[in-house]
């Protein structure tokens, strides 16, 4: 039998900074896993001292922004699917040829 043990007031397990995978971040590695310099560059650069588990400002760098994604639209040219509403040319009484005008005129 195994379960999920929730301690109150405890720490979470430790894991993967937010900011390394942040679109706004500017990070410095050394050899050693001690050496780490992040920045968070959102508004204006300051120093983050500690992994960051949740940010209101955090924006994925692995998703392209709507302009990148607009640029790489592919556009294509498609005639629209419905005809034109409205009469054709031709029809009504205005468009027949008939020569019924003429019968109608009084020729005295």
């Amino acid at each position: 039998m195994s379960g999920t043990i929730k301690i109150k007031g405890g720490l979470p397990p430790e894991g993967e900074a937010l900011c390394k995978t942040c679109r706004w971040v500017h990070m410095q590695r050394g050899f050693r896993e001690s050496e780490e310099a992040i920045f968070c560059n959102f508004a204006n650069l300051r120093a983050v001292h500690f992994k960051v588990a949740e940010c209101s400002d955090f924006e994925n760098r692995s998703v392209p922004r709507q302009w990148q994604l607009e640029d790489m639209a592919l556009l294509i040219n498609v005639p629209p699917a419905r005809k034109p509403t409205g009469f054709g040319p031709g029809a009504g009484f205005a468009g027949r040829g008939d020569g019924d005008e003429e019968s109608c005129t009084s020729t005295e």
